[in-house]
């Protein structure tokens, strides 16, 4: 199954040290055609546990994204098996699209964004 950018899933996310994983939601930010070519998907973890942090990224449109309580972007980037997917959850709504693409460049080095 392919998923469009944006796209809310709940998938068994990785801890960063691989020990175990944690059922939890994310958005897509792979194409499709990469999940078709390597049968993997590049996510970003999302959290329920309020961030206090400056530049903590609120979900403004969580309900519409299928999300059932207010949620925060997670500065935690992953490529996972596109089988680890669960189910989809909804679809992240244009507004919240600026935000995570600034959290997502905040999170890469400058010279692999554009």
């Amino acid at each position: 199954m392919t998923y469009d950018p944006g796209a809310v899933v709940l998938v068994r996310f990785p801890f960063t040290d691989l020990s175990a994983a944690k059922r939890r939601p994310a958005v897509i930010l792979s194409a499709p055609d990469y999940t078709t070519q390597y049968a993997d998907v590049v996510l970003l973890a999302l959290t329920s546990q309020p961030q206090t942090a400056a530049d903590a990224l609120a979900v403004r449109r969580w309900k519409e994204a299928g999300l059932v309580k207010p949620t925060w972007f997670k500065r935690l980037i992953a490529t996972v098996s596109a089988s680890l997917v669960d189910q989809r959850l909804g679809q992240l709504a244009p507004d919240d699209h600026a935000p995570l693409r600034a959290l997502v460049r905040s999170i890469l080095a400058p010279e692999f964004v554009d």
